[in-house]
């Protein structure tokens, strides 16, 4: 019996000892990887773990604090030009800095880009690894699909896209940015308060940091507002850093690595134009830092190597308008009258620059805009295109007519306003052009033809409409007339491959009604004569027009309603 109680004390001794092994095993493990995040993450330790924390070397520390940022960021090199490059020394500098920091090297496919070839070369001191990889974005048949996407080769959470040339002589800006982009909470309330952004989450913002060789004198923040159903782009100059969706002078983009893969094209040259127009798209907000990074060697200071950067961002930047579809850019900004331009930041040789005097408050300076108008010249094809069924092909994506296609529309009007005016030919306002008149004194914003109507007697008194009755007939001022094959009316085109432009509808008035006079279909319609005796006018375009008196009641006659009822006709 006694032999029975000492082994049973014996093991009850034994189970006690292991339970406490296992206690202080998790108890130690716990705390030791808690102290290791905390120096990852840059946090402070309690009071109570300081005295440990101290017997960490500086040699650990750093060696810590290196290892976070390469866990965190890769450095992602873009958008330079090989015939003029510094990217040796760049990598260079960080490298030296921050040794087997994750590097990647984007290289678009063109000749005029990756040609010649950059060689990077650099000696490998001990423990140090090849951590730069040079990638093409060009097309490979040879390779995956995985293989050709850029964004496999980034395994952080976070991408920094750094401009050719930069000097980093301290890891601390690298440290500032993380813990910016890596804290979340609202635009003004302190860091210190602002909770950490869980590994898993989305960071749905991008922080801008800017170089320290940037112009002062002007603004590098734009707002941008992109109207993709009116291609248009509108930009405006501002000091306002809180709202910046497009930064124009040298600078890096920390983001979101996941971001980057949410977007169609993020490295889509001309970059980072094209990526701040992605950005925009998918409500990523901005935050410019404070700090700047260095500037490395001067790139482009000759005449020719700038000239042919120069030409290069002007073939990008109408490759960026063609696939993004817009026709308008409308640039505002306020200048001092006579003082002289930055340099050029926005493709077409147009710097948009504001006064670095001016504020939200000051009002003084002048607000200049610039208005430029992309496609539907004399000698391109009409960015219309073929109408079925009344409705043009961009109706059905949505959007209206391009404003460069009203532009011209608007120029063929007038044009044949003045011949009819000065030849004294009888003439009316109609259909859907007489009820945009009606309703808002303008055209209406999908409309793709101008019917002009006219009395049938007073065809002989226009020299153009007698030429083009038996062939096309170009006048002095390039405008193309032709006659319908498919019925006796007329047209008016801005030029004989752009189509834009103005139907000449003649009809005859016999009696007490105005019939159409060899042409078919609903515009043709017969009505009362005593809608064009008197005639009355309209506000169009900013002229004056002719058109039948109670023209409500013309319109009904024609079967098109009016949605305003406010009249802006008056009886002759």
């Amino acid at each position: 019996m006694k032999v029975f109680r000492l082994r049973l004390v014996k093991l009850l001794l034994l189970g006690f000892l292991l339970a406490n092994l296992v206690f202080l095993y998790y108890t130690w493990n716990t705390l030791l990887w808690r102290r290791i995040s905390r120096a990852l993450s840059g946090e402070s330790m309690p009071a109570e773990e300081a005295p440990k924390a101290a017997k960490l070397s500086p040699k650990d520390k750093l060696r810590n604090a290196n290892k976070h940022i390469r866990k965190s960021i890769t450095i992602v090199f873009y958008g330079h030009y090989n015939f003029e490059q510094d990217l040796k020394a760049s990598i260079d500098s960080i490298l030296d800095v921050i040794p087997n920091m994750p590097i990647l090297v984007l290289q678009d496919g063109g000749a005029e880009y990756a040609y010649p070839p950059v060689i990077y070369e650099r000696n490998l001191t001990a423990g140090e690894e090849r951590t730069v990889l040079f990638q093409s974005l060009s097309f490979d048949v040879r390779r995956t699909q995985q293989e050709l996407n850029p964004l496999a080769s980034i395994r952080t959470k976070y991408a920094l896209i750094m401009p050719d040339g930069v000097r980093l002589s301290s890891k601390n800006i690298l440290q500032k940015i993380l813990r910016e982009i890596n804290s979340m909470g609202l635009p003004g309330q302190p860091k210190e308060q602002r909770p950490a952004v869980p590994p898993e989450q989305l960071v749905r913002r991008m922080v801008l940091v800017p170089f320290a060789g940037n112009l002062k004198s002007f603004s590098s923040c734009v707002r941008m507002n992109l109207d993709l159903p009116d291609w248009t782009l509108e930009l405006v100059a501002t000091n306002d850093t809180r709202r910046c969706d497009l930064f124009l002078q040298k600078h890096a983009i920390l983001l979101d690595a996941a971001a980057l893969g949410a977007m169609p094209e993020p490295f889509s040259l001309p970059f980072p134009e094209m990526l701040y127009m992605q950005a925009k798209i998918a409500n990523l907000s901005t935050t410019v830092f404070p700090q700047a990074f260095q500037e490395g060697r001067r790139l482009f200071a000759s005449f020719h190597t700038k000239q042919r950067r120069m030409d290069l961002r002007r073939r990008q930047f109408r490759e960026m308008y063609k696939k993004l579809q817009i026709k308008r850019i409308v640039r505002r900004a306020y200048r001092v009258p006579g003082k002289a331009q930055a340099r050029e930041v926005w493709g077409q040789g147009h710097g948009l620059v504001l006064d670095g005097q001016f504020s939200s408050s000051n009002t003084s300076l002048p607000l200049i805009t610039d208005i430029d108008l992309f496609g539907c010249e004399r000698t391109t094809k009409s960015c219309i295109g073929s109408v079925y069924n009344e409705r043009p092909y961009y109706s059905y994506l949505g959007k209206h007519t391009p404003p460069c296609c009203l532009d011209k529309l608007r120029t063929t009007f007038n044009h044949v306003l003045e011949e009819f005016e000065n030849v004294g030919i009888r003439y009316w306002l109609d259909n859907r052009a007489l009820q945009s008149a009606i309703e808002t004194n303008h055209l209406s914003p999908d409309a793709y033809d101008i019917d002009i109507s006219f009395n049938v007697q007073d065809l002989e008194r226009s020299n153009a409409m007698k030429k083009s009755q038996s062939k096309p007939y170009v006048d002095n001022e390039g405008f193309y007339w032709i006659k319908a094959t498919d019925g006796h009316h007329f047209r008016v085109q801005f030029s004989k491959p752009n189509q834009v432009g103005v139907n000449l509808l003649p009809y005859s008035i016999s009696g007490t009604e105005a019939k159409a006079s060899g042409f078919f279909g609903w515009k043709a319609r017969s009505f009362s004569a005593d809608y064009l005796h008197p005639m009355s006018t309209v506000l169009f375009l900013g002229k004056s027009v002719m058109c039948p008196n109670n023209v409500l009641e013309y319109l009904e006659e024609k079967r098109i309603r009016v949605k305003s009822a406010d009249l802006d006709a008056d009886e002759e």
